[in-house]
């Protein structure tokens, strides 16, 4: 009889469309999946595979996301509105809510105002998105109530401690922290410097992954003295940046080779 496994699911940027070459290695392997947790944007990918739309689907789905198409810029408070996003994900999702689904889906937030990790497991799949993915300076906050949601990493960037079966397998996108930091641009067969915004960007960018693989191995050794089985697919993603969503094909490759070595069941 095969094991049932639970997925915690981590975020970097780009590299979530990593998720559907671990999606992909599930599917042909009939790999029972019992419920999921995540934080960001792999909400999107996972909530597609808990209303049974397919890992080729939803590769599809991640061709037609075009960054400049979806983003509605709006540079008086935040750098991009909900507009249409909102919309572009109602096409997929409806009015759909997360005790929908055919897989117990946890969606995690952080609430700005008490700062308390949110486990959103009963709302509407779109507006738990929302509030998961509100990265401040980028996506406004998400309001409701008397909360202000914002992105869900702040407080559990690989939610394992909020699943309840015990074999769980984790997915890390942040492991290349180790990379040094890129100090030049090349233009043509041009080098050249960074200059003071790009270069402090590039510092801003390797502290984040740093404090996320703290929170990461926190996390995983606090559930191991809880008796979790855990299988960590964390592969090394060196050569993508946080905005490569252009090399769709490239990042589900890497991670479905990364399944094929962990996932061997």
């Amino acid at each position: 009889m095969k094991k049932s496994y639970s997925l915690a699911l981590g975020w970097w940027a780009a590299k979530w469309l990593c998720h559907i070459g671990v999606l992909k290695y599930i599917e042909e392997n009939n790999i029972q999946i019992n419920e999921i947790s995540w934080t960001s944007m792999w909400s999107i990918i996972w909530a597609c595979f808990a209303v049974w739309i397919t890992s080729e689907e939803i590769k599809n789905i991640a061709k037609d996301i075009k960054i400049k198409k979806l983003a509605d810029l709006d540079f008086r408070k935040w750098l991009i509105k909900w507009n249409k996003i909102y919309k572009f994900l109602e096409e997929i999702f409806w009015n759909l809510k997360i005790e929908d689904t055919k897989i117990s889906l946890k969606i995690i937030a952080t609430d700005l105002n008490s700062w308390e990790k949110v486990v959103f497991v009963r709302w509407k799949i779109i507006d738990a998105i929302r509030a998961s993915i509100s990265l401040p300076m980028i996506f406004s906050t998400f309001d409701y109530d008397k909360s202000m949601f914002i992105d869900g990493w702040f407080k559990s960037n690989l939610p394992i401690l909020e699943l309840d079966w015990k074999n769980i397998i984790a997915v890390s996108a942040v492991r290349d922290y180790w990379r040094k930091i890129n100090t030049h641009n090349r233009l043509f067969n041009f080098k050249f410097k960074k200059l003071f915004f790009w270069y402090n960007l590039e510092i801003i960018k390797k502290l984040i992954i740093i404090s996320m693989c703290t929170n990461e191995d926190l996390t995983i050794e606090i559930a191991k003295n809880n008796w979790k089985n855990i299988i960590l697919l964390a592969p090394n993603l060196w050569e993508f940046e946080f905005h490569d969503f252009e090399k769709v094909g490239e990042l589900y490759k890497k991670w479905y080779e990364e399944a094929v070595i962990k996932l061997k069941m």
